[in-house]
């Protein structure tokens, strides 16, 4: 039944993660040129080209193991004990999952310091955790800690295999990416996280066809980017407009060129690559690539359950000694 004045649709990932789109009106736009690749404003579909050879997809995951209050001379400190895992997907003739890590991490906000806390497993594997401090003092700043944590590695991953490659789509901004990048490496933005656009601008969005884009705009900042959406497949009536819309960058310091030419290759390329409802809670915006790496990554952090008593019977010991 129709409904007076609105609508409603679905975000088409699954409820138990974060929705793909989080714009807000109360969320300040980004100071942004739209008008640095072409004059008009409109959907740019590429001409038939080459596409690379040698792609690599860099990605991470993260677990909160738990959290802490960590007290000291009366003072108290929020804090965790998370896990992380970063790896890359190698696509040339054929698809190869590698250069898996693992991290792990003791995070306390308000600038608190701590020692390594090591746990053991079936009294044989320790795991240690290594202290990371944040300054902020509020709940929420450990868990940037263990995502900044993991964000750092990924980079560092996507800047190595970028030398190696001809292109590197990492998951996610490039915040923690560094000049020291030899080879294209471009960001790949799932979630929506904040207006980019003015909506005179943004209302190109949904009009966009599978495999068209935006044209390049410029981020202005500390940090500049250069940035474009696209269209990697459509969603289904009930979803979103915006589902199958993704975000990318690429470092404004390598030029203009380089990323006129990266967003005309990423709309060549990852359409091919769009997940399905079927398969990935998080589709289509979360890759094949990326979710196959997932789905590895989160295997090599441990069973939740095992890593979880070792920590426990750790605690236990200390309090008991």
């Amino acid at each position: 039944m129709a409904r007076a004045g609105y609508t409603l649709r679905l975000d088409p990932w699954a409820p138990e993660y974060e929705a793909m789109v989080q714009v807000g009106d109360d969320l300040e736009p980004a100071t942004v040129d739209v008008r640095v690749e072409r004059p008009v404003w409109e959907a740019v579909r590429p001409a038939p080209g080459p596409v690379a050879a040698r792609i690599a997809f860099v990605d991470g995951v993260r677990r909160i193991e738990r959290r802490l209050v960590v007290a000291d001379e009366g003072r108290s400190y929020f804090g965790l004990l998370g896990s992380y895992g970063v790896g890359a997907v190698s696509v040339d003739s054929a698809a190869r999952v590698g250069h898996e890590m693992v991290g792990r991490v003791l995070v306390t906000g308000g600038g608190y310091k701590t020692r390594p806390f090591d746990a053991t497993v079936d009294g044989r594997l320790t795991l240690r955790f290594e202290p990371v401090s944040e300054p902020e003092p509020d709940p929420g700043a450990p868990v940037d800690g263990l995502q900044a944590a993991m964000r750092k590695s990924e980079a560092g991953l996507a800047e190595r295999l970028a030398a190696e490659v001809d292109v590197v789509f990492l998951d996610g901004p490039l915040t923690f990416l560094t000049a020291a990048a030899r080879g294209a490496v471009v960001g790949f933005v799932k979630r929506l996280l904040r207006p980019y656009l003015e909506p005179q601008a943004q209302a190109l969005l949904p009009r966009l066809a599978v495999g068209e884009r935006t044209p390049v705009f410029l981020i202005a900042g500390r940090d500049p980017r250069y940035s474009w959406y696209l269209r990697i497949a459509y969603g289904r009536a009930i979803e979103s407009e915006l589902t199958g819309i993704a975000r990318l960058e690429a470092p404004a310091a390598r030029g203009l060129d380089e990323a006129r030419q990266l967003a005309d290759l990423s709309a060549r390329l990852l359409p091919r690559f769009a997940s399905d409802a079927a398969r990935d809670p998080r589709a289509p915006q979360n890759l094949y690539p990326i979710g196959g790496l997932e789905a590895q990554l989160k295997h090599r952090l441990g069973d939740p359950s095992v890593v979880r008593r070792a920590i426990e019977a750790q605690l236990m010991s200390e309090v008991t000694a």
